[in-house]
């Protein structure tokens, strides 16, 4: 009997001597440090549009195109910019400058399988302008209609040259991804009397989300 008595008072002061090293402080764990920052991550690599070799290929085909039909118009020793300065002067699509423009951008839209053939001016500030739509008239947009300015368009004032742009856009009614390419065309006076938009379908780029 004393010797299970005994025994039950060890197992009790065991238990206890384990309950009161539960409670103490580990020596080993360090107390939180309040000044300690947490290192910033690694920026994530910029995103180049060039890196993807279907778009570099949609860019150079869209370039060949919109090259082509400029110099078609420029050939004319700026015939067709003296025709777009005369319906700017005039406010609207009135006439036969702009009904002229109208059915050469209408056929060349048809030819190329572009979606959009249109004309468009520098309007000032952020926007260009769109004079001359390629479209059935009931689907064009309205004389001056405003869209924003991009670098495509912004280079392609500035240095006379054809642009494409890097990246591309859905079009909202249903025509799918498309892409922009943009050719100066040249009055009589050699200055630039608009640029030649061409949207054109890229469904091979629609796999790449950040392109648009």
């Amino acid at each position: 009997m004393k010797k299970v008595l005994l025994l039950l008072v060890l197992v009790l002061a065991l238990g206890l001597v384990v309950g009161c090293g539960d409670d103490a402080p580990a020596d080993d764990v360090a107390p939180p440090d309040d000044d300690v920052a947490e290192e910033p991550a690694d920026d994530a690599e910029e995103f180049d549009p060039m890196a993807i070799p279907e778009n570099v290929a949609a860019m150079e085909n869209i370039l060949a195109i919109v090259t082509e039909l400029g110099e078609r118009l420029n050939a004319e020793d700026g015939y067709y910019g003296d025709l777009h300065d005369v319906v700017v002067a005039n406010g609207n699509r009135q006439g036969p400058e702009h009904l002229e423009l109208w059915e050469i951008l209408y056929d060349m839209r048809v030819e190329t399988g572009s979606t959009y053939v249109y004309s468009f001016i520098d309007g000032g500030g952020d926007y260009n302008e769109i004079i001359v739509d390629g479209l059935e008239p009931e689907d064009m947009d309205p004389y001056g209609y405003e869209y924003e300015k991009e670098p495509w368009t912004v280079e392609a004032f500035a240095t006379g040259q054809p642009t494409v742009a890097e990246d591309a856009w859905m079009d909202e009614y249903g025509e799918g991804l498309q892409k922009s390419g943009f050719s100066p065309i040249f009055n009589s006076d050699g200055e630039i009397s608009f640029l030649l938009g061409v949207d054109y379908p890229v469904p091979e780029l629609e796999q790449y989300e950040e392109l648009y």
